[in-house]
């Protein structure tokens, strides 16, 4: 088994760094295939997250693992340097630093690409939902001696009947 080092600490955070990076970059893949309407390419996201959330959980054991053994048990990435040996304090404030603010862009893309995409779902059950549902929500009311106006050559629906509007998803 190998030894547990700081320095190989350290290497572990530039990993999962990476990792995050590879994140925001399907993140943003997904939000331009949100925008443009592209589910392929959507799903497509989605699977390679799953992927990359594999390799975030194997990292996470191995970090898990790690810290007791160098006595990190109970400390965060604002105080990691702390814990450190001197000669490595400054590699570790600037490792944390560098993992920190690669999370907190991870998290503003993900939580853009979430809003856009929960938007999508919304239209997309507004579409889905019955005329009659829609038509109880702006009800018609006729003027008392009216009659509904229909075009030549087309039959009113029989009663009960209700029109389905086709959908177009562009495919």
């Amino acid at each position: 088994m190998a030894e547990i080092t700081h320095a190989g600490y350290l290497q572990l955070l530039a990993e999962i760094k990476a990792v995050i990076e590879q994140l925001i970059n399907v993140e943003q893949q997904k939000l331009d295939a949100v925008h443009k309407a592209d589910l392929v390419t959507v799903d497509e996201c989605i699977r390679q997250e799953q992927a990359i959330s594999l390799t975030m959980r194997s990292l996470d054991n191995r970090r898990d693992k790690m810290m007791p053994e160098l006595g990190l048990v109970g400390s965060n990435l604002s105080n990691l340097a702390e814990h450190f040996p001197p000669e490595l304090r400054d590699e570790a404030a600037k490792a944390a630093a560098a993992l920190r603010s690669c999370y907190a862009d991870y998290t503003s893309i993900s939580e853009a690409a979430r809003m856009a995409l929960e938007r999508g779902l919304r239209e997309i059950d507004v579409m889905m939902q019955p005329a009659s549902a829609s038509a109880e929500q702006t009800p018609q009311v006729p003027r008392p001696g009216t009659r509904p106006v229909q075009q030549l050559g087309q039959s009113a629906p029989p009663e009960g009947d209700v029109p389905h509007k086709k959908l177009d998803f562009g495919a």
